[in-house]
């Protein structure tokens, strides 16, 4: 069995940009983990769970439990 390696392609955007592009994504994807929101949108995943936590503590994102 041939072994394949995803390539992973981030962008760097500013925060603000980020916030924006991950605040529609969840309004196109209600659900969705942020490993998810990280890979659909070419971002860094750890800045990704940043804006998340950030977007949260605004009470602009709710965390589904």
């Amino acid at each position: 069995m041939k072994e394949s390696i995803k390539v992973i392609r981030t962008r760097e955007i500013d925060y603000d940009t980020a916030k924006k592009e991950i605040l529609g994504y969840y309004q196109n994807y209600s659900e969705s983990y942020d490993y998810e929101v990280a890979d659909d949108l070419e971002l860094d995943y750890e800045f990704v769970c940043q804006v998340l936590e950030d977007l949260e503590k605004e009470g602009r994102l709710g965390l589904v439990e």
